[in-house]
């Protein structure tokens, strides 16, 4: 099993990266892709070291057995029991040593090769083949240059595609390191706590920003708060993430507690104990209405009622954070917070709004639809469909699933599409192993949950998941999305689930 240190590890990666202006700073970016390497470094080698050479041996002869499809596996690795020597449910084995299942490891793999292949220089008559745009692009950067073009990759702009692919695979090695440390109840429990508190950090420096600010100026001007990331709307989802997932934390303890509990004074304890969890928790849910971005107010509002969804035992917990919250605001001023709303209309329809640019961009993605523009290359590729003048200049789409289509092609989207199909699969499979053992996990799950989709619908107004902090604390959210599991004395084979789920009370 991971170690003790795996949460801490995984946490801290993301914290010090979200501190670089959320990843922008050169620095933070190292940092990301080098803790990356080392942690999933880390991984392969503790697998590798902790594997004997006999239970590599059994386990290389259960795997010939089992494409065989002989009944020499029942003996090999009988059926009654998991082996004590292999750590995880289901594994996947390579070359003998038992790694741990994700489900959409194949999918990863795919993607990350498309985005490599974007890169590999291709003859001017394949590129005319392939991307007629792209051959045009570069066609007119040779001719600048005096020189007759002879091989190119699709990619426009190939060292922001390469810097975008390195940052890739970081998140992918975070993904996976986090997917082997939830495996544990302790793991999963322990990195959800330091994600709680990274979240109550980050959102006091919110605090402490903006009464700096406040101090400075009108309210109307200085409400606000950004943050270690300079930008109220990527601090707020940043937030955003981490208050939905300290929402199943807070039921968790809310419900475990008392149940636990020998006494009705340990349980009265229990729950002053998680009250304090609240305030952390409403603590970051101020940081993201003083961050006033309302797409991160909105869609975290959205995770909240997907959270309540799930989780109805956990209602009077939302709505007791959910009062507080609204009492705070009320207490200082929500009219900043309301004026900003209103103001909606105008810049999604303005000559210049977002809506312009989406229909702008269609025009791209329908001439680079087949390979793409290479990733990263949006802000050179717009201005060549943008229907409006003047100094206003979008750098990024607004829209991350329309960004990938123009930059990776429809092969592209179609890969985000089976992954976001994968990811489902593979949450509602969590999740009911987890309600059929009874586990509290559950209501932890949940938050995670409710994390992922608000992420997912916010990418269709925002680009959140480009800053590297964002990328890399979702990716351990999907980790818990997906690899949750309950404590293997909680767990039951198949069979003997169904037969519980068939199983009727005795007639009285």
């Amino acid at each position: 099993m991971p170690p003790f240190w795996s949460p801490f590890a995984v946490a801290a990666l993301v914290a010090v990266t979200a501190w670089g202006v959320g990843g922008y700073e050169p620095w933070a970016s190292l940092f990301l892709e080098l803790g990356a390497l080392l942690l999933g470094g880390w991984l392969f080698a503790s697998v590798l070291f902790r594997t004997s050479r006999e239970d590599r041996q059994r386990f290389l002869a259960v795997r010939r057995s089992q494409k065989k499809g002989t009944t020499e596996v029942e003996i090999l690795e009988p059926s009654s029991s998991i082996s004590t020597s292999v750590p995880y449910r289901d594994p996947f084995y390579w070359m003998g040593y038992p790694f741990r299942r994700n489900g959409i490891g194949f999918l990863l793999v795919l993607a990350t090769l498309w985005v490599a292949l974007s890169l590999v220089p291709l003859p001017a008559a394949a590129l005319a083949l392939l991307s007629p745009n792209a051959l045009a692009v570069w066609s007119e950067a040779e001719a600048l240059l005096g020189r007759e073009l002879a091989f190119a990759p699709w990619s426009v702009t190939p060292y922001l595609t390469f810097q975008d692919l390195l940052l890739w695979i970081a998140f992918v090695l975070v993904f996976v390191v986090a997917h082997h440390t939830v495996a544990s109840r302790r793991g999963v429990r322990r990195l959800s706590v330091c994600l709680v508190l990274l979240g109550v950090a980050s959102g006091a420096y919110g605090l402490v920003q903006w009464l700096t600010v406040l101090g400075g100026g009108g309210a109307s001007e200085g409400f606000q708060a950004s943050g270690s990331f300079g930008n109220r709307n990527h601090y707020a989802f940043f937030q955003e993430m981490l208050l939905l997932v300290g929402l199943g934390w807070l039921s968790m303890r809310w419900h475990e507690g008392p149940r636990r509990a020998a006494d009705r004074a340990e349980a009265q304890e229990a729950k002053a104990r998680a009250s304090l969890v609240g305030l952390g928790v409403a603590l970051i849910g101020l940081s993201l209405l003083f961050s006033l971005s309302r797409s991160g107010i909105a869609f975290a509002a959205a995770g909240g009622a997907f959270f309540l969804f799930l989780t109805r035992r956990a209602r009077g917990t939302f709505l007791a954070v959910a009062g507080g919250l609204l009492a705070a605001a009320l207490w200082i001023g929500i009219g900043p917070v309301v004026s900003r709303f209103e103001v909606i209309p105008d810049e999604l329809s303005g000559e210049a709004g977002r809506t312009t640019v989406w229909r702008d961009s269609l025009g791209a993605l329908g001439d680079f639809w087949l390979t793409g523009s290479g990733a990263s290359s949006f802000q050179y590729v717009y201005p060549m469909y943008r229907s409006f003048g003047g100094r206003r200049f979008y750098s990024w789409a607004h829209n991350d699933y329309l960004q990938v289509g123009i930059e990776l092609g429809l092969p592209g989207l179609a890969l985000v599409a089976a992954l976001l199909f994968s990811i489902v699969r593979r949450a509602r499979t969590v999740r009911r192993d987890l309600l059929e053992s009874g586990s509290s996990l559950a209501q932890l799950h949940a938050g995670y949950c409710a994390a992922a989709l608000a992420v997912a619908f916010h990418s269709f107004t925002d680009f959140g998941l480009h800053l590297p902090a964002n990328a890399a604390l979702f990716g351990v959210i999907l980790a818990a999305v997906t690899g949750m599991a309950p404590s293997a004395s909680a767990r039951k084979p198949p069979g003997e689930k169904r037969a519980l789920l068939r199983r009727t009370p005795p007639a009285v």
